[in-house]
């Protein structure tokens, strides 16, 4: 899991940190529209319109996505966040969801290409679908990086210790994942009590990882400094040269109260300090606690977003062969809903991430539904009602080219 690849020198955390999801999504986004250029010169279509529909389909998937992200969860992840609005726009931890992507990209693609392009819908849509499942593809390996996106643990339960895998490529989260957070919320693992703190929501949740990495980092060095400087405020009042003047007694009882404020501050309010002072309750140091930590990791689980890498991969590779074999536009359109739709059932089925929380599915296996019965209806309403090639499947030529012929593919 490295949910950040590396770091830009000389830029502030916030700004520094390059994140793999981030990277990947990139990398789909290049890749895809290098692929579907590709189909669209071979198919004799304005490739610059094909990069509009790229550009088009990155901003709306993952407006989309976010969308239907902040929909899903808004009670338990937003609402009751300081600044709901500001975690609503902070995608640096993650927070989309694939389906609302699509349900946006599609029907702002054809308006597109029908007011603006004046081209082929049925004919642009089947040259960009390839692409669509490569993307999601690509994009899978940066949820696994990222770690989100996981699946049920697969123990082998002949094993007394539960340790054991049931299937040789599963993988272990670190500590601090939310795969291994939410098995030990689900009661499938158990870690000591010194590295259990109370969330939010008054839940028994294992202490932030990056909040130990930092308590780690600091090695006592600010609330020693804090704890120092509270001592000597104690002390100062009963120095007779001090106590003699009402003056300086009076500067050294405000020192009092202020060390004292900025001690409970840091062990309040500052991630560092609470998990300072946490530590010491159990004779520990935080570099102590943080070394405990790497020693507890998440039960074997199954790499789900890596299942659908795979099955992802091989949608793209059928929808390419459909697209150059196909008699009839718009078919692969149709048949990419499908595929992705039983392929999404299935895979929804043995993750733990996403709560069935819609009529005894998750919100995703329900979707699922819904865009495979619309896939199999727009195929069956292709063969019924609209001829095999579009009208408007005109090939483009440059200006100074002779017109070629109808486009058949």
């Amino acid at each position: 899991m490295y949910p950040t690849l590396f770091k830009i020198p000389f830029l502030p955390d916030w700004l520094a940190d390059v994140k793999s999801y981030g990277v990947m999504l990139m990398v789909a986004f290049l890749t895809g529209i290098w692929m579907a250029c590709r189909r669209a010169d071979r198919s004799q279509a304005n490739a610059d319109t094909v990069l509009n529909i790229g550009f088009l389909s990155l901003i709306c998937g993952v407006a989309g996505a976010r969308i239907m992200f902040v929909w899903h969860y808004w009670d338990s992840r937003f609402a009751n966040t300081p600044n709901p609005l500001a975690a609503v726009f902070d995608l640096r931890s993650g927070g989309l969801e694939f389906w609302g992507g699509p349900l946006l990209v599609i029907p702002v693609l054809i308006i597109y290409l029908r007011r603006y392009a004046k081209v082929s819908v049925r004919w642009y849509l089947d040259i960009t679908a390839p692409s669509l499942a490569w993307g999601l593809a690509v994009t899978r390996i940066g949820c696994f990086l990222n770690g989100c996106c996981w699946g049920a643990a697969c123990v082998d339960h002949t094993d007394p210790a539960r340790e054991r895998a049931e299937v040789p490529w599963a993988v272990h989260f670190p500590y601090g994942s939310p795969a291994m957070v939410q098995q030990f919320k689900f009661g499938q693992l158990t870690i000591p009590k010194e590295l259990i703190t109370i969330d939010r929501a008054g839940e028994s949740t294992p202490f932030y990882a990056e909040y130990l990495k930092l308590a780690a980092a600091d090695n006592g060095k600010t609330y020693t400094a804090l704890n120092d400087r509270l001592t000597a405020a104690r002390l100062a009042p009963a120095r007779p040269e001090i106590a003699a003047d009402p003056n300086k007694l009076a500067r050294a009882n405000e020192e009092l109260q202020a060390a004292t404020r900025a001690l409970q501050q840091f062990t309040q309010s500052d991630p560092i300090g609470a998990v300072e002072q946490h530590a010491r309750r159990f004779g520990l140091t935080a570099a102590q606690l943080w070394e405990m930590a790497q020693h507890y990791h998440s039960k074997p689980a199954h790499p789900t977003q890596l299942y659908e890498t795979i099955s992802a991969s091989i949608i793209c590779l059928v929808l390419t062969l459909l697209f150059y074999y196909r008699e009839r536009h718009g078919i692969v359109l149709g048949w990419f809903l499908m595929l992705y739709s039983i392929s999404r059932i299935l895979n929804e089925s043995i993750r733990q991430d996403n709560p069935l929380d819609s009529m005894g599915l998750t919100i995703s296996q329900l979707i699922s539904i819904g865009t495979f019965v619309t896939g199999l209806a727009w195929v069956i309403v292709l063969h019924a009602k609209f001829p095999k090639f579009s009208p408007r499947a005109v090939p483009f030529v440059y200006p100074d080219e002779p017109s070629p012929q109808p486009a058949t593919r």
